[in-house]
């Protein structure tokens, strides 16, 4: 008899067992996404997510540090990552192949009203971040808009010169600034150059940016995009599903009029930014 309990109590545990792990495994509508905050990570939580909802999907979404989620996707702790541009993906070399699935957003630089109410022209000081890769992107966004003939930048994107003030052969003078510090600055020069993250957490009103970087080819060569798995995608139906799912609502015009709306036009995602890679 005690036997029999056994038994029965075995296979009643068993069959426990089999459906927890059938269940775990059949959950095929969870996405896992690692992203960076902002707006990367606000936009998959307040733009995706409901979208997804809707097709049945559960959209998780876990705020990583930049350095470590393209490891993290090839790993497979995550099924794709939302932080980086092409050219940076193809630096990674690690021993998974990741590609990148759609192009989203572009973040511009942008050039800001400070001290001056004129025209950019009329410009005599301006104010740019001091790291060199911003530093290089606000000196050619000056010349794109017409208020530097030269730059001095060398051919391969360096700075040319030392120190934290240029000035022009015109008389123009930038000054390189901490980015942190850009926002604060922004009374004592006629413009500043700001990144669109610093523009918006520091809350700088969108009416004051007289110009931005909106040459089709750098929106489209920089947009941020989506990054899996090749291998995965290629042999596996599931992954697909869930990776063409994401791409599908992250293409969407909610997640466009959601991005223009909440960043006031701040960052740029549009058809010249949203772009099917699959």
């Amino acid at each position: 008899m005690k036997k029999n309990i056994y038994k029965l109590l075995l296979v009643a545990l068993l069959c426990v067992f089999i459906s927890l792990s059938t269940s775990c495994k059949g959950n095929s509508k969870t996405i896992r996404v690692c992203a960076s905050e902002l707006p990367h990570a606000d936009i998959l939580e307040n733009a995706v997510a409901p979208i997804l909802k809707e097709q049945g999907y559960n959209l998780k979404v876990y705020v990583l540090d930049w350095t470590l989620q393209n490891e993290a996707v090839a790993t497979g702790d995550y099924h794709a990552n939302y932080f980086q541009h092409i050219p940076y993906l193809e630096t990674y070399e690690g021993s998974v192949e990741l590609f990148a699935a759609c192009k989203v957003h572009y973040e511009p630089l942008g050039i800001y009203q400070g001290k001056s109410t004129g025209s950019l022209e009329e410009g005599k000081s301006f104010a740019i971040c001091n790291d060199e890769s911003n530093a290089v992107r606000a000196f050619e966004l000056l010349q794109a808009k017409g208020v530097l003939e030269e730059i001095p930048v060398s051919t391969d994107g360096k700075l040319t010169f030392t120190g934290t003030k240029w000035t022009s052969p015109e008389g123009i003078t930038v000054t390189l600034i901490a980015e942190e510090l850009l926002v604060a600055s922004m009374p004592d020069y006629d413009f500043v150059c700001l990144p669109c993250n610093t523009a918006y957490t520091g809350n700088v009103d969108a009416s004051k940016k007289v110009a931005f970087e909106d040459n089709p080819e750098l929106v489209s060569g920089k947009a941020n995009v989506l990054a899996a798995r090749t291998a995965d995608y290629q042999n596996d139906s599931t992954y697909k599903e869930l990776i063409d799912a994401l791409v599908n609502a992250l293409l969407s015009e909610e997640v466009s009029n959601y991005v223009n709306e909440k960043y006031n036009g701040a960052i740029t995602c549009d058809e010249s930014s949203q772009i099917d890679l699959r």
